[in-house]
């Protein structure tokens, strides 16, 4: 294998049982390059989740998304670093989307819970590396020593009952939310929503099932760097397979990106 520049791919498909109650996809998907004060590139891979029963849950998705992503702009135009992407830092913008959360509600006479959404994020560069998540779904990650195993950062957040999670839009969600930093090169990365928990994670030895996530990493080891809007389209194929709805009805989204490139043929 060859390190490389960043190869990604991102796909939100709305479920089948959402599709049986007329409603809109609620997952948000989202991957951003920035470059440092030193030239590096730093990809920053974002999903938000809408709760199904919440009435303007895409709306809140789309909002924490777009915030993170906006908030990265500005730091690292201010040549940020991403080790300052500590946790008092992930607080105060945890803080601000659930004011932006709160002002929303008010202009719809609505409450912030009806925006309610889990997040999860990561910030990967070079030789560092930042992981952020509230509520369900998974961030998994490769290391360039061994870019054929998979483990997860964070076990999927549950709530206080069954079937329940955290929600950013939740003021404990300040309190709650999970953080790492890593100084280990990550060769390669993806993220998903909780409507492919099932398929990607074994939960009774709450580890990764890796012959979910080698063979689509594979591929896209084969192509150019930079965004693939190609192997995106498939990806969406694949999730809104009748091998896949057949395993969960939930809205399913999934961000895979690789620094790693397929060895030319000899």
């Amino acid at each position: 294998m060859n390190t490389a520049a960043w190869r990604y791919a991102l796909s939100s498909v709305v479920g089948a049982g959402h599709l049986r109650q007329q409603l809109p996809c609620q997952d948000v998907s989202a991957c951003r390059a920035f470059t440092t004060a030193e030239g590096q590139t730093v990809l920053a891979a974002v999903v938000a989740d809408g709760a199904g029963s919440a009435p303007h849950s895409a709306t809140g998705a789309a909002l924490a998304a777009t915030l993170f992503h906006d908030t990265l702009t500005t730091f690292f135009a201010a040549e940020g670093a991403i080790g300052q992407l500590d946790r008092p830092f992930i607080a105060d913008w945890l803080t601000q989307f659930q004011h932006a959360i709160t002002a929303e509600a008010a202009a719809l006479a609505a409450q912030p819970r009806d925006f309610a959404c889990t997040f999860l994020a990561a910030i990967v560069g070079e030789d560092a590396a930042v992981f952020v998540q509230v509520g369900d779904g998974v961030i998994i990650v490769a290391e360039a020593e061994e870019p054929d195993e998979y483990c997860w950062v964070f076990w999927p957040q549950r709530g206080e009952y069954e079937n329940t999670t955290i929600f950013a839009t939740d003021p404990a969600a300040l309190a709650l939310f999970d953080h790492a930093c890593s100084t280990q090169p990550i060769a390669e990365f993806a993220l998903l929503s909780d409507g492919l928990q099932r398929l990607a994670l074994h939960f009774a030895s709450q580890t990764v099932f890796a012959p979910f996530f080698r063979p689509v990493f594979k591929h896209l080891r084969l192509t150019e760097p930079g965004y693939q809007a190609a192997t995106s389209s498939a990806l969406a194929t694949f999730l809104d397979s009748a091998a896949v709805n057949e395993r969960t009805d939930d809205d399913k989204t999934l961000i895979l990106a690789t620094r790693l490139a397929a060895a030319p043929p000899t």
